[in-house]
């Protein structure tokens, strides 16, 4: 089934130019969020003739980047945890706002703010959380669960979250975000502060607490499956067919696979040792109006990723940036959509031409699949769900969870503006995963 959405993740990462250095986790450790994500970020450059002075301005982007990432990991879970039936799950992500919070309080705490109203209020707030996290971990380690009423404190702390994480990504992003210079000199001092008042006060309106007295993923590396092995002269001539003229720059070896590297006329084409195109990418940068519809994208996807030779289809449809629309393809089987085997394609929404391909996940788990489904009915599935949720689709799909593949049942749902997708096992009728799509400096990402 081939469903628009909008999630969307950062295309490139570039991953055969720096094979070695495989994976991003997707919010594991903060000390490993803070070290990875925020070196990715747009961070400002501060031209200034004191070094001392851009030091310290980087310095305080840092914290203000850092603090936005944890927040926007504060704002998935406590909508996820709301929502979940799962108590392990449940667990793990009480544990991760825990972590957050301290994060936020930690980061805050760096940057040059005067005292604000809004400032105690937003402190209080990530504090309450912390400890309204750590009383219900101990609650669920006695053997309860969460009742009717602490999920819709969840649910109120999360719309809180959700508007303090916006402010803060707004105020990261724009030209306001500087510290000791705004480009033009010295004057910005506590300009945050001065923001922090304009947030709705009803920011950090939400329902009163009560708890037991005050308390204070990854990619695994992966081999690229290779079958027989070609020269690099065959590889060329491989790529003629496809692309026309091309030039080969180097070759590189480690123990993922061995990857082929070619300079096209506008572009640059990386090719496994036995033949398969790995990553393509055009330099010309588009131009135009934004002209084609979300199925002609898929449509221009599916054939450039049949035409290299993958047997692949377009299910989901990021949103479309600079006039490029990000289509994500993967192995369809009998109806059930095999996440593993991801191809990742841009296309200008303008000329209809395919900017970038990326087969990363596709060369290192693609093998024949069993997608044989458990005797859990999508009905009995679809009741474990619950909680409020509104199921707006249903897909069947296999996943990966900690190196190990579920058949299950995709539940995409809605709970009032909030979009969530809920994964049930087949097997066991038990959840195995649970994303909320988080909107974000990247453009729309599933958490």
């Amino acid at each position: 089934m081939i469903r628009q959405n909008k999630v969307i993740k950062n295309f490139w990462m570039i991953f055969f130019g720096v094979l070695a250095a495989l994976a991003i986790a997707t919010a594991v450790i903060i000390g490993v969020v803070a070290s990875m994500r925020i070196e990715k970020m747009r961070m400002s450059q501060v031209t200034d003739e004191n070094y001392y002075k851009v030091s310290q301005e980087n310095g305080y982007k840092r914290s203000l980047y850092a603090a936005c990432d944890s927040m926007k990991n504060i704002d998935a879970n406590l909508g996820k945890i709301a929502v979940s039936n799962d108590v392990a799950h449940q667990t793990q992500m009480l544990t991760d706002v825990v972590i957050h919070a301290n994060a936020v309080n930690q980061n805050i705490a760096n940057l040059p703010i005067a005292d604000s109203d809004n400032l105690v209020a937003c402190q209080r707030f990530v504090n309450q959380t912390q400890d309204y996290a750590t009383y219900l971990i101990g609650k669920l380690a006695k053997g309860n669960k969460l009742e009717a009423g602490e999920r819709a404190a969840l649910l109120s702390l999360d719309g809180a979250a959700t508007e303090l994480y916006g402010f803060l990504k707004d105020y990261a992003d724009g030209d306001s975000g500087m510290f000791i210079t705004n480009g033009n000199g010295m004057g910005n001092v506590g300009r945050l502060s001065d923001s922090l008042n304009e947030v709705d006060e009803n920011a950090f309106t939400y329902e009163k607490l009560i708890y037991d007295g005050p308390f204070s993923e990854s990619i695994e590396a992966k081999k690229i499956n290779m079958g027989s092995k070609i020269s690099h002269e065959e590889g060329s001539k491989k790529l003629a067919e496809l692309f026309g003229d091309n030039t080969f720059v180097s070759e590189l070896a480690n123990k993922q696979g061995k990857i082929y590297i070619y300079d096209l006329e506008d572009g640059r084409v990386m090719l496994t040792a036995d033949g398969r195109v790995a990553q393509y990418e055009v330099y010309n940068e588009a131009q135009g109006e934004s002209s084609l519809g979300c199925d002609k994208c898929i449509e221009i996807a599916e054939e450039f990723c049949n035409k290299l030779g993958y047997d692949v289809k377009g299910v989901w449809v990021s949103k479309t940036q600079d006039f490029v629309t990000y289509v994500n393809c993967a192995t369809v089987i009998d109806g059930v959509i095999v996440y593993p085997d991801l191809i990742k394609v841009a296309v200008d929404s303008a000329t209809g031409e395919v900017v970038g391909m990326e087969a990363r996940a596709y060369l290192m788990n693609h093998r024949d699949w069993d997608v044989y489904f458990g005797s859990v009915s999508q009905d009995d599935a679809q009741a474990v769900v619950g909680n409020g949720l509104r199921v707006t689709n249903v897909a069947k799909v296999l996943i990966e969870k900690n190196n190990e593949h579920y058949l299950c049942y995709e539940f995409e749902c809605m709970i009032g503006e909030s979009e969530y997708y809920v994964y049930i096992d087949s097997k066991t009728g038990n959840e195995v995963e649970l994303f909320k799509v988080i909107e974000n400096t990247e453009g729309y990402t599933v958490m």
